[in-house]
């Protein structure tokens, strides 16, 4: 096991968490858990000293969805992570259009830079961000976070149990 202790994981949610669906993830009962994504949150929450969602959400931006549905959705999956012995201790959204060109919507960093405002003791070297798109990549480039590119074939779960080789 990787005993190193971290101080931050960074997830993305759809495509890492949870299952993408054609459109937007606008309720609960839209939200299916990827495969393996809570036992890995669950062994990473002993890992990490803490566990952060960031994750673009433009259908509100959009009139998709509003941002009480949002939270609602989020307070679920955190209760399910919680119930399965895992942690989510803060999540971030951007509600933006990507055609506003706000600081918070990845690839730009201001949902990471955030988070380090909130929790000071982040050390971005000694974090990782998990996504499955080139502007999660991008932004964990940007403040110099390790970052991991998962897909369908390459899951948080084998990332996960790499990790703890």
């Amino acid at each position: 096991m990787n005993s190193k202790k971290y101080t931050t994981l960074f997830l993305d949610r759809d495509g890492v968490i949870n299952q993408k669906i054609d459109g937007y993830v606008q309720f609960y009962s839209d939200f299916i858990f990827i495969d393996g994504a809570l036992e890995s949150i669950k062994r990473l929450t002993f890992l990490f000293d803490r566990i952060i969602v960031v994750t673009n959400q433009q259908g509100i931006g959009k009139k998709i969805m509003n941002l009480e549905d949002l939270n609602l959705l989020h307070d679920k999956m955190k209760i399910e992570i919680e119930n399965y012995g895992g942690k989510i201790d803060r999540v971030y959204h951007c509600p933006h259009l990507s055609s506003e060109n706000c600081t918070c919507r990845k690839p730009n960093p201001g949902m990471l830079l955030k988070a380090k405002e909130d929790f000071p003791e982040i050390d971005f070297d000694y974090s990782f961000l998990i996504g499955d798109s080139d502007s999660d990549i991008k932004a964990a480039e940007f403040v110099g976070i390790t970052s991991v590119k998962v897909s369908k074939k390459y899951t948080l779960n084998n990332w996960c149990n790499e990790f703890f080789i």
